[in-house]
């Protein structure tokens, strides 16, 4: 009887190839097929952020490079039809014995396409067996950078898109001490107002492509109002309840 192959989510860490994690190396290395998100707003090309990392670490001339299209939207019944494809793609490798691992920036367990993907991989094949392989993110790379710790003794920490509203942003600001703000490059103008009004203008620094060329870590954030940021921007607000 044929074995079922073994579902991996690896998560290749933030951008910087160094970061990936030992066992995640070993995975990608002996897993003949590396499952592949691709998005046209992702990058400036469509290619995988998350396979030109794995490019550098990794040889995959002699694996399938198994690429999943998933479009950038809010259209439930799109995204749905787009992972019910994609599990039903892993599902069939899977079900031929070969180990399948799904690539993805940060870590598969924190807002990624994984999580999604993993119920319908299980429904397909009941009793699969699946591991996740966690990988750094970007906000703990960022903060690295900056020096700049995220929580210190008792202190709470929140992680939020920044699609969030307004009133929400504020509200969290007023409850925990740390607020990373996911993806913020779209809603940066008006956090900063925001922040302006509260007087924490000086309390936060900004992290784009941490690990990649072009990385840029600006704690003087008011320089950044009016600019086109990158899609892959951070946001780290620190210790604001004091002032609030």
């Amino acid at each position: 009887m044929k074995r079922t192959g073994i579902f991996y989510g690896v998560g290749v860490g933030p951008g910087d190839p160094e970061l990936i994690t030992i066992k995640a190396l070993k995975t990608l290395e002996a897993c003949p097929v590396i499952a592949v998100p691709r998005s046209k707003d992702t990058s400036s090309d469509g290619q995988s952020q998350a396979l030109s990392v794995v490019k550098k670490i990794v040889d995959t001339k002699d694996k399938e490079l198994l690429e999943l299209l998933f479009p950038m939207t809010k259209d439930k019944a799109v995204l749905n039809s787009s992972r019910k494809e994609a599990a039903f793609m892993i599902a069939e490798r899977l079900k031929e014995g070969k180990d399948a691992a799904f690539i993805t920036l940060g870590d598969p367990m924190l807002y990624s396409t994984f999580s999604y993907l993993l119920p319908l991989v299980t429904e397909a094949l009941p009793g699969v067996e699946v591991r996740v392989i966690p990988g750094v993110v970007s906000f703990t790379a960022a903060a690295s950078r900056a020096l700049v710790p995220l929580a210190e003794s008792d202190e709470k920490v929140i992680i939020i898109p920044a699609s969030y509203s307004l009133d929400e942003i504020r509200e969290s600001i007023k409850s925990f001490d740390t607020i990373v703000l996911m993806k913020v490059n779209k809603a940066f103008d008006s956090v900063l107002d925001m922040l302006f009004e509260l007087g924490l203008e000086n309390s936060a620094f900004l992290a784009s492509r941490v690990g990649w060329p072009g990385e840029e870590i600006v704690t003087d954030i008011k320089k950044l109002k009016g600019k086109r940021l990158d899609y892959f921007s951070t946001l780290v607000i620190r210790n604001p309840r004091s002032a609030v």
